[in-house]
């Protein structure tokens, strides 16, 4: 059994030894690509970063992670377009909502998605996009950068 968990264990320590860690999540089918799907179940483990009791009252399940103060960010990337919350797809998009999901669950709160669309028109609405995610990707360092040196002088 350790031998079969030894690659589960590895991921698991990395997860543990990140502040940040940055994913980059294509759309496939309105989901997660199956490779990270199955890295996903095996950092998702009982004991290592979600507890759990049968005999807890309330709900036998709790965050591990909560107070490590680590943060999600997810770069992704979608071949068609309307996917962010409030648009025409928004509710196929199930890439992001999952990623909120089991890394909350893990007591990672804090995520943030970025994702380039038309990509399967490569016409200028993809070189927008693209343009867009980048100012949105250097915003995004600026404010973790800004959050960091206040909590390392805090």
């Amino acid at each position: 059994m350790h031998d079969v968990l030894a690659e589960s264990d590895a991921l698991v320590d990395e997860l543990l030894e990140a502040d940040l860690i940055v994913a980059g999540v294509p759309m496939y089918n309105f989901g997660v690509p199956a490779g990270f799907k199955a890295w996903i179940d095996n950092i998702v483990r009982v004991g290592r970063t979600f507890g759990f009791d049968r005999s807890r009252p309330g709900l036998p399940y709790w965050p591990m992670l909560s107070d490590m103060n680590k943060r999600l960010v997810v770069l992704g990337a979608r071949g068609d377009f309307g996917y962010e919350p409030g648009e025409c797809m928004a509710h196929s998009n199930h890439v992001e909502p999952h990623l909120r999901t089991v890394f909350g669950y893990l007591g990672i709160e804090e995520v943030h998605g970025i994702a380039v669309e038309y990509d399967e028109f490569a016409d200028q609405r993809l070189r927008d996009s693209l343009a867009q995610a980048e100012r949105r990707i250097d915003a995004l360092v600026k404010n973790l950068a800004e959050s960091l040196a206040t909590t390392v002088n805090s």
